[in-house]
């Protein structure tokens, strides 16, 4: 195994577990009896996400430096925009943030789409076929993709609404109304992907 293929598994691996532990950490927040308010999710998950998506950054450089395939424009706009979702909005604004139902959606769609999306990746590296995985990955974001959108663009208009400053307000605004060219062309973007991947399966 090439230390590229070993740094990719490993990196995969890492990234799959720790959505994985968001992803079981939201569930049992909901489905527990005692504590199934948005604003028990906050403070235990917050960190967590911020910190988790703060690593995805590194596949920005994956894909600009060939370590990946990856397209660079696409993998930019999807860390960059979550980038900006859970340090400008999500942890600036906890207040709107921790009330909304929108946020434990927010993560339920990100923390399932993105543990599959990982181990598959991981699976690759490691020369290991799962068809069911590779089925999940192309397939679950039809459903999870509108979900964690939807609920990004809520928030931020949470965040904008809540805002003192003007600026910053109108700078939330003007992210807003990017959601809806930038949500399209993502969304295009993977429906083309699950075509050509399924088809070569």
């Amino acid at each position: 195994m090439t230390v590229k293929t070993t740094y990719l598994l490993l990196y995969n691996t890492l990234s799959s577990t720790l959505w994985l532990r968001i992803l079981l950490g939201v569930t049992a927040a909901l489905l527990s009896p005692t504590h199934p308010s948005p604003n028990n999710i906050y403070p235990h998950l917050e960190p967590q996400t911020r910190w988790t998506q703060t690593v995805a950054i590194a596949e920005i450089l994956h894909a600009a430096t060939g370590l990946t395939r990856a397209p660079v424009l696409p993998t930019f706009i999807q860390i960059f925009t979550r980038c900006v979702q859970v340090w400008a909005v999500n942890y600036q604004y906890p207040e709107p943030t921790a009330s909304s139902p929108a946020y434990p959606a927010l993560l339920l769609a990100w923390s399932a789409a993105d543990a599959v999306r990982y181990a598959y990746f991981g699976f690759l590296q490691a020369g290991i076929r799962v068809e069911v995985v590779k089925w999940l990955r192309y397939s679950l974001f039809v459903v999870l993709y509108p979900v964690g959108i939807g609920s990004e663009w809520w928030l931020m208009s949470k965040a904008a609404a809540a805002t003192a400053n003007p600026i910053g307000a109108g700078v939330f605004y003007f992210c807003l109304v990017l959601y809806v060219p930038g949500a399209f062309m993502m969304y295009s973007y993977m429906l083309k992907q699950r075509r050509k991947a399924l088809e070569r399966g």
